[in-house]
């Protein structure tokens, strides 16, 4: 029973169609934040001075640490709207793909 159940739910079109979704989502979130990584080891490669320039004069806060603080900021900004996402539209379309098959 369980067997014909799992059968007929991964063939729907309708499951496909959420796994194809929630995974395209998943890789550009990655891809957002490993652009956004990679850009910043990028600069702190070839352009260290721009990182070791101060946020205003006399400070002893530098655009790094800010730079990579927002980095942090964003990680979890994007986190959060994963998280959003998969509690709304993906939840909601598994919750209405597992009603038709009750």
């Amino acid at each position: 029973m369980q067997q014909d159940l799992a059968e007929r739910i991964a063939n729907d079109p309708e499951f496909q169609r959420l796994i194809q979704r929630r995974t395209a989502y998943g890789w550009r979130m990655a891809l957002i934040m490993m652009a956004a990584y990679f850009a910043f080891i990028l600069v702190i490669a070839y352009a260290p001075g721009f990182f070791a320039t101060k946020v205003a004069a006399g400070s002893p806060l530098s655009l790094g640490i800010t730079i990579g603080f927002v980095l942090i900021v964003f990680a979890f900004v994007l986190t959060g709207l994963y998280v959003h996402k998969a509690n709304t539209v993906f939840d909601a379309a598994t919750r209405k793909i597992q009603e038709a098959h009750q």
